[in-house]
């Protein structure tokens, strides 16, 4: 006799690439915790050399850069990152990404209308020359030269007429000695020099998507925890004229039946309205 499974996603692709693929999960990060203003060991803020909330150098090496957009498949957790360490000069290769938590110091995190690098681009630019800078100075000064004579190649920092190499992770506890420099010190690539923007990358999460490792939003658990079902309006601008939550609320584990209003004027990013079924799976 055939059978019907219902196969998630994600089982979907657990059973194809791995049967014992590890599924990492997400939890929601306590209140108490959002406005933090250290991360845990392994994050920017513990890194050897952090200029900013958004990079940070290990001594390793290793550059960490902080994504404070969420991923919903245009490839802005990706993007941004890819702004910072073209400006710096990193190695895409020993670029770890880590996912901020919801914390006001990063400003808008509302992931949505194409903003991330619109708004973004720029700052990820300048936290990129910051360090860049931070480093070359660094450099100079153990090697007793002037910083205008030093440049960067690919993660190094390099003194042509000497012959000097130093790579940034050799350089990451110098250089969190340096004195972060003004907006008006710094100095942005040219635009033929860029290493990543505009060259086309693949998605940094691109593995770890593809074969179900990665954490979504819909694997978020809290305590008490409700799920919410929207039936929206099958006309845009059409308005809920009535309805019965009596057999709703019979069903096992629904909690409450909600209107939701429509919208005012343009719809934009406004709610569309309908009713939406809460329940706690």
């Amino acid at each position: 006799m055939n059978e019907i499974t219902n196969v998630s996603r994600r089982g979907f692709l657990q059973g194809v690439f791995s049967a014992g693929a590890l599924v990492l999960s997400v939890k929601l990060v306590p209140q108490s915790l959002l406005a933090a203003e250290t991360g845990a060991p392994g994050t920017v803020d513990q890194a050897a050399f952090h200029p900013s909330m958004w990079v940070g150098i290990e001594p390793d090496g290793t550059v960490i850069i902080v994504a404070h957009r969420s991923e919903m498949g245009s490839g802005s957790r990706t993007a941004l990152p890819l702004v910072l360490a073209d400006e710096l000069d990193a190695d895409w290769k020993r670029v770890r990404i880590e996912q901020a938590i919801g914390d006001k110091r990063y400003g808008s995190q509302d992931t949505d209308g194409s903003h991330s690098v619109r708004d973004f681009y720029q700052p990820m630019r300048e936290a990129g020359a910051t360090a860049r800078l931070m480093l070359v100075r660094a450099a100079a000064k153990e090697w007793g030269v002037p910083e205008s004579e030093c440049e960067t190649d690919l993660h190094t920092v390099v003194h042509k007429s000497s012959g000097k190499k130093a790579e940034y992770g050799t350089l990451a506890t110098a250089a969190a000695q340096v004195p972060v420099p003004s907006k008006d010190e710094l100095k942005f690539k040219p635009k033929s020099a860029w290493r990543y923007v505009a060259k086309g990358s693949p998605s940094y999460d691109l593995d770890t998507i593809c074969c179900g490792k990665a954490g979504y939003g819909m694997d978020a658990q809290a305590e008490g925890m409700l799920f919410a079902a929207v039936q929206h309006p099958p006309v845009l601008g059409s308005k809920v004229k009535s309805y019965d939550d009596k057999a709703p609320l019979q069903v096992k584990g629904v909690q409450q039946v909600i209107a939701i209003d429509g919208f005012k004027g343009a719809p934009a990013f406004q709610p569309l309205g309908g009713v939406a079924v809460v329940a706690d799976n």
